[in-house]
């Protein structure tokens, strides 16, 4: 692994209320975008229930610090690789944790910090956080990450096909390597970009831009924010690369853009060469899934 311990978060979400039910099925991916994916992503978790989705089944993004600029899809496939890793560790995360630090703090420290942390003083309890992330170790959020975890849980990665910058042999190198994973990680991509499956909300692609498919699949810069497919999205959406106003602008078209992707390239092979976006099969799948909410 190049780069290790990227899983990372400014803030996430913890048990904040009695009433939140802990999802008995997790699909984590790891995505290139640190923005407009993770706010799709959050936005299919935050509204489960209108788009007709189990409340145990949900959809979680594996965080990367804001600073963290590796994205290419063999560092994204890294990122979902390194928590896997830390699945496999011990409960305590003794065998996750740095090991200097662990020879310096013990693991009754570390056991007390993540079970009972009011219970260390402030100051110590700060210079052990602070000094875990000077390594880039975001001790917290991995403890979240490892507290929730099921053996029904599904691994998968969202990459952009991006002709510019990821050659067809890199692409087909990742599809292998997914397909070869025990168990198989699920590979979504988008050609040319993250933006195209946004643009099948907001439009039959197949029908409107019928005679600019050839855009599309080149999706040449044509200014210093935008490509042609994130420009077409930005002028129907009215929106940048942040704040994609998922509950507006998106959700009430999911369905349709599962329909309009249908029209389009769906194998991981065909999306190598090919306009289209594969992640229409992770929503039916999230909406057909149904969970035995007693399961372990």
């Amino acid at each position: 692994m190049k780069n290790k311990f990227r899983l990372s978060a400014s803030h996430y979400e913890r048990e904040t209320s009695e009433q939140r039910v802990d999802p008995k099925k997790v699909y984590y991916i790891a995505v290139e975008g640190n923005q407009t994916e993770k706010e799709y992503f959050n936005g299919l978790s935050q509204f489960r229930k209108e788009l007709g989705i189990d409340a145990l089944v949900d959809v979680a993004v594996l965080n990367r610090s804001n600073k963290d600029g590796h994205s290419a899809p063999d560092q994204v496939l890294e990122l979902l690789e390194e928590y896997l890793l830390l699945r496999e560790s011990s409960d305590d995360l003794s065998d996750d944790i740095p090991k200097e630090f662990l020879d310096s703090y013990g693991t009754d420290f570390i056991k007390t910090y993540l079970e009972n942390m009011e219970s260390i003083p402030e100051k110590t309890r700060n210079k052990f956080t602070n000094e875990l992330r000077t390594v880039g170790y975001d001790i917290n959020y991995r403890h979240y990450l490892k507290k929730y975890s099921s053996d029904t849980d599904e691994f998968c990665i969202m990459i952009d096909r991006d002709k510019q910058s990821h050659s067809e042999e890199d692409m087909k190198k990742i599809i292998s390597h997914c397909n070869e994973a025990n168990p198989p990680y699920r590979c979504f991509i988008a050609n040319p970009c993250f933006e195209f499956w946004l643009l099948l909300h907001l439009s039959n692609v197949k029908e409107e831009y019928a005679d600019r498919l050839e855009d599309i699949l080149k999706n040449p810069k044509i200014s210093s924010n935008h490509t042609f497919v994130s420009n077409e999205v930005s002028v129907k959406a009215n929106h940048g690369k942040r704040g994609i106003k998922f509950k507006l602008n998106y959700l009430p078209h999911v369905l349709e853009a599962v329909e309009h992707a249908k029209l389009f390239a769906s194998s991981e092979e065909e999306l190598v060469t090919s306009i289209g976006c594969n992640l229409w099969k992770l929503i039916e799948d999230m909406r057909k899934c149904q969970v035995n909410e007693k399961a372990e």
